[in-house]
């Protein structure tokens, strides 16, 4: 009876331990190779030039050229303003919509972030560096529309039914419209700079500072809880507003960082930050709240109910769109370092082969590469 030939099974030989393929500019995932689901908080690890401390510089030079944009933005208008800095910043403080140049000044200095966040990568050779966009490395612009449509509806709903609350409670609504002659300006500002603005913070709270602190913590669960406190804290701190506004801001940013970890980038808190902001400083400068200028007062308990019901509708909406478009929620790209194990079967092209006798022993090594993470382990396994 003749014994049938033994199969070929691929085998790391024990004391080694081949790297996963690392994500450089313009680069591919070998062809075959299994799918890593990596998710968006862990991109950078992903990176052929990744280590903790260039990810740190990075965020250091995004800063730095954070710092330059106030200065190009401030340092004219100090030129201009006989009261100075402190002056500068009490108008935006009490930012008036329908001040034009201190709208300019506190929209137009946050969108530095964004060529901050990229030079930043770019410079310390964490490329491509629009993984901090999604999982796909950029921006999903027909996905990022969808979610835009779904929060206008939200907007609208969200602030209609404050108003009609509000009516019903006995508050009273008395409008101090702008005269169109004045209007117009400021609207375009508006819609020109608020879309950076908004970007920009999502790209800062949202998007490196969840990457960062994703890359240094371990893959656990907690390490999400985390991020999320850390993220939500820093970007509450940043706004003054009365304890009801805060809670709301503190909503929101907890569904934006659910949204990205959710759907594996910015579009969707990016759409929903967009609308808000634009739709929010337009009635503002509009005068329908009978001001047109910026209150610290946060509103109240039935506001922040309603804001949570809404944005969570807003939540529901993209996560079945997602589902329905089939939107990347992770990438296929491994991290450094990967201890998972490949998926079964392996091509033999990408591994070490032994030959494994009939008893058991490896009969040398054929083949060649080297690819996936685990030591000593021989897939696929023996039936």
């Amino acid at each position: 009876m003749t014994t049938p030939a033994a199969p070929q099974f691929p085998v790391y030989p024990a004391g080694t331990s081949p790297a996963p393929p690392r994500r450089a500019r313009g680069a591919e995932l070998p062809a075959g190779y299994p799918e890593a689901a990596t998710p968006y908080e862990r991109l950078p690890r992903t990176l052929a030039g990744y280590t903790w401390w260039r990810l740190a510089l990075a965020i250091l030079i995004a800063i730095a050229v954070f710092g330059v944009g106030q200065v190009l933005v401030l340092v004219p208008m100090m030129i201009g303003d006989p009261s100075g800095l402190l002056g500068l910043e009490q108008r935006l403080a009490s930012l008036d919509a329908l001040d034009v140049p201190m709208l300019v000044v506190a929209l137009a200095s946050l969108a530095f972030i964004i060529p901050g966040v990229w030079f930043g990568m770019w410079v310390m050779r964490l490329r491509p560096a629009w993984i901090v966009s999604s999982v796909v490395g950029r921006l999903r612009w027909r996905w990022m529309l969808r979610c835009g449509l779904y929060a206008v509806v939200m907007i609208v709903v969200s602030i209609g039914a404050s108003i009609g609350v509000g009516l019903l409670a006995g508050d009273e609504l008395t409008p101090d419209w702008t005269p169109l002659s004045r209007l117009w300006l400021p609207l375009l500002v508006i819609v020109l700079l608020v879309p950076f603005q908004a970007a920009a913070e999502e790209y800062a709270f949202r998007g490196v500072m969840v990457q960062a602190l994703g890359s240094w913590l371990p893959r656990r669960w907690w390490a999400r809880v985390v991020i999320a406190l850390v993220t939500t804290g820093l970007f509450v701190s940043g706004h003054m507003y009365e304890l009801w506004g805060l809670l709301d801001v503190g909503i929101f940013g907890l569904a934006a960082l659910w949204l990205v970890l959710r759907t594996g980038g910015l579009e969707a808190s990016i759409a929903l930050h967009v609308v808000n902001n634009v739709v929010v400083f337009g009635l503002m400068a509009s005068g329908v709240w009978g001001t047109t200028v910026q209150s610290a007062d946060g509103g109240s308990l039935i506001g922040v109910l309603i804001s949570a019901v809404t944005t969570i509708g807003y939540c529901i909406a993209v996560e079945l769109t997602a589902r329905r478009w089939r939107i990347a929620r992770t990438s296929p790209w491994p991290e450094a370092g990967s201890t998972q194990a490949p998926a079964l079967p392996l091509p033999v092209t990408l591994v070490p082969v032994a030959l494994v006798t009939a008893d058991g022993v490896v009969d040398g090594l054929v083949g060649s590469g080297g690819a996936g993470g685990g030591r000593g382990h021989v897939y696929p396994p023996e039936r």
